[in-house]
């Protein structure tokens, strides 16, 4: 190890032992599912607790991590999802950031109870060297070079989103810069190449289109910087950082169209259009980026908050780098040495801050850009923390000059990485909760594995009311819920509404059942092939208000009347444990039947329509309707279906039937992905009841199988990107590597 980099190496590892070695040595690890053992059917157990210590950890713990833990299943549900929202697209698409290494690798590798621990190593020490890296390549010394990456790593705006999948996004920052100075260099072409398409690539994996847009616009400002100085290298340089981009896009671009086809079919943009021009931050809130902790904080349960919004919580505020880089900063705007790159970061953060801390005309013109105009506009203050780590590296070299001869300055300055990381350090471990290795897996109870025993016997979905097994933590058992977290369509969500009016809205993505204003009988529930009832332990029914008052926690709105409770006879209690009670649903349809008609119509019909009415015919769009009628007005539901195989990617059905007839299914269709097949033959199928799977059945017997398939020039282009990224990495790979035509 060389003297240079001993200094930047010290601080990373004193940030670690700060806040990794005390869990080790005591054999903790750090952990969201707290909130999880607060509700049921955990929460009565030895695992229970009574209130989650950081409620702010709710959304990995009821949504990233289940599918993290499920990644042991590879590749089975990669693609599709069949355990939440009566089945969602599988986390190969990118909205989520699944894909993103600093996700996939800890989830593959470590221990369950481990993961969420080495997704926060993994993310923090990156972050760290990626900046250090950055720095050291713009020749700045050892010392600054860690004073500024400790700056941009372990801000409380990457440390307390850490287990939110955007940081994946914004730790590949610093390394967007050095492929836009790389492109420049051209002394290497093809390692430039190789390097600026490897930087795209693991940004993009890491999802969240709004935090790719930020350092997109970071490193699209640091290229016009860089060419206003070399613009005789802006052709080539340019070129060369476009053709990284297309490799990168194509090598992803199954998982890209995944994405923008559940982010148009989720329908939540138009549901958030307008929140980029809202909520400007007020100016007191600049305080936090020098005294993080000034208002107080979750685990501590004393945050006040800036006066901001109903959401105005220790993350969404989240942006301490604490004293000393403040400090640093302050003196590296006046870098004469960086005078370029102290404009470049002044620049970055006036372009967030001015519309950001301003508000109004200014916030209303950025914030309604595309792409902004969905999202909180203040959570592009990670700018203004990347602008602020390059300038405290700036302020840092600068003073450095300045000790120069004098060795009580020199060793006093030298402090200054450790004064940055070592706050910071305390300030993530204080906001992460820390558990026993035990209390940090969705360990299996009576009820779930009675649920278990019920799906094995005959498949078949549930549906609980209030919190009681939190949305999404069904498919660590691969059980299958219809409410979700996240993954749910607007067109899914408006047909659950005809069961429960208040099911999505009033938990931000949370599709959730109150228990006063679900109705258990709902003819949608039937065609959902909802079986069973959880509810919490004790329940009397699966509805009604004595289910509200034992549920772990207080559901919205205050003072709403509660339906009166179901007939015992009609929803029998089938399981009384003390986790959670279950009621079984016999009026439930099976998950493929049969139909005597077809109608026009489509989630607006359904949810309108009777048991009998979704028993006997299914609704098509007009024209499909008219063709199903028109090709054979006689049909029979007399027929019988077997299922021989029921997987996340593919079923398979045996049928008969005297007459022709038509195959309806509670199996989602989301086009373009899933395909029918009749007795080995591409089959064209139909949306049954707006968004489900149906299928003419011709008389007689008959297999039907269907599977999930990614288009193939999809995946044709995938392969080129692919071809293509590692030609470049093979050149680059050689010694003596000449310049590129």
């Amino acid at each position: 190890m060389t003297v240079s980099r001993r200094l930047g190496l010290a601080t990373l590892l004193v940030f670690d032992l700060v806040l990794f070695a005390p869990l080790l040595a005591r054999g903790r690890v750090l952990s969201s599912h707290e909130f999880v053992r607060a509700h049921h059917p955990w929460r009565q157990t030895d695992q229970g607790v009574l209130q989650a210590e950081n409620p702010l950890l709710a959304d990995p713990a009821a949504s990233g991590e289940t599918t993290l833990v499920r990644y042991r299943d590879f590749p089975r549900g990669f693609f599709w999802n069949p355990w939440v929202s009566a089945g969602a697209i599988g986390p190969f698409h990118l909205a989520q950031g699944f894909l993103s290494p600093f996700v996939a690798i800890p989830s593959l590798l470590l221990p369950e109870a481990w993961i969420e621990t080495g997704i926060l190593f993994l993310k923090f020490n990156f972050a760290y060297l990626a900046a250090y890296f950055f720095l050291r390549t713009r020749r700045f010394s050892d010392l600054a070079a860690a004073a500024g990456a400790a700056t941009w790593a372990f801000s409380t705006g990457q440390t307390v989103w850490g287990l939110w999948m955007q940081t994946s996004v914004s730790v590949t920052y610093p390394l967007l810069l050095v492929a836009v100075d790389r492109v420049f260099d051209g002394n290497r072409p093809a390692r430039a190449l190789a390097f600026a398409a490897a930087s795209f690539l693991l940004c993009l994996a890491g999802g969240f289109p709004h935090w790719i847009l930020y350092g997109g616009f970071a490193a699209g400002l640091y290229f016009l910087f860089r060419a206003a100085r070399e613009r005789r290298r802006v052709g080539s340089a340019l070129a060369r950082l476009a053709f990284s981009l297309a490799i990168s896009v194509a090598v992803l671009t199954p998982s890209i169209l995944a994405s923008a086809r559940f982010v148009r079919a989720s329908g939540f943009q138009p549901l958030r259009k307008g929140m980029g021009s809202a909520f400007p931050l007020p100016l007191r809130h600049i305080r936090l980026y020098f005294l993080p902790d000034y208002q107080g904080t979750t685990r501590h349960a004393d945050y006040r908050g800036v006066g901001w919004i109903p959401g105005d919580n220790y993350v969404e505020t989240a942006s301490g780098v604490g004293l000393v880089a403040t400090a640093l900063a302050a003196v590296g705007i006046f870098s004469r040495r960086r005078r370029a790159l102290a404009l470049w970061a002044a620049t970055v953060a006036a372009a967030v801050a001015l519309p950001l801390y301003g508000g109004g005309w200014l916030l209303k013109a950025v914030g309604s850009l595309p792409l902004l105009d969905n999202t909180l506009f203040s959570r592009s203050k990670i700018l203004i923390v990347l602008a602020i780590a390059v300038l405290a590296a700036c302020g840092a070299e600068a003073l450095e000059r300045l000790a120069e001869g004098s060795e009580p300055r020199t060793i006093a300055l030298k402090v200054a990485p450790f004064a940055i990381a070592i706050p910071l350090a305390f300030l993530a471990l204080d906001f992460h909760s820390v558990a026993r290795p035990s209390e940090a897996v969705f360990a299996k109870t009576p009820g779930i594995e009675r649920l278990e025993e019920l799906e094995r016997a005959s498949p078949g979905r549930f549906a609980a009311p209030g919190w009681t097994l939190l949305p999404n933590i069904s498919e660590v058992f691969h059980l299958e819920d219809v409410r979700g977290h996240l993954l749910h369509e607007a067109a899914y969500r408006r047909l659950l509404s005809a069961a429960d009016p208040i099911s999505f809205g009033l938990y931000g993505t949370y599709l959730l059942f109150d228990p006063r204003s679900l109705d258990p009988g709902s003819p949608v529930l039937d065609l959902l092939n909802v079986t069973v009832f959880a509810a919490p332990p004790g329940s009397p029914a699966p509805t009604g208000a004595a289910v509200m008052r034992l549920d772990a926690a207080a559901m919205d709105p205050a003072g709403l009347s509660a339906r009166p409770p179901p007939e015992a006879a009609r929803f029998p209690r089938i399981a009384n444990g003390p986790d959670m009670a279950l009621f079984a649903r016999p009026t439930a349809f099976q998950r493929f039947w049969l139909v005597t008609r077809a109608l026009p119509g489509g989630i607006e019909e359904v949810r309108r329509a009777d048991r009998e009415t979704l028993a006997s015919a299914v609704f098509a769009p007009p024209d499909v309707a008219r063709a199903l009628v028109a090709s054979e007005p006689l049909r029979s539901s007399a027929g019988a279906i077997r299922i021989v195989s029921l997987a996340p990617e593919r079923f398979e059905l045996e049928t008969k039937t005297p007459l022709p007839s038509l195959l309806v299914s509670s199996q989602k269709r989301f086009p373009p992905y899933w395909r029918l097949s009749l007795d080995g033959r591409k089959a064209s199928d139909f949306a049954a009841n707006g968004i489900f799977l149906g299928l003419e059945l011709p008389a007689g017997q008959h297999r039907v199988e269907g599977k999930f398939q990614i288009p193939r020039w999809e995946l044709l282009v995938s392969g080129i990107g692919l071809t293509a990224f590692a030609v470049v990495v093979i050149r680059a790979s050689r010694p003596g590597e000449a310049p590129l035509p």
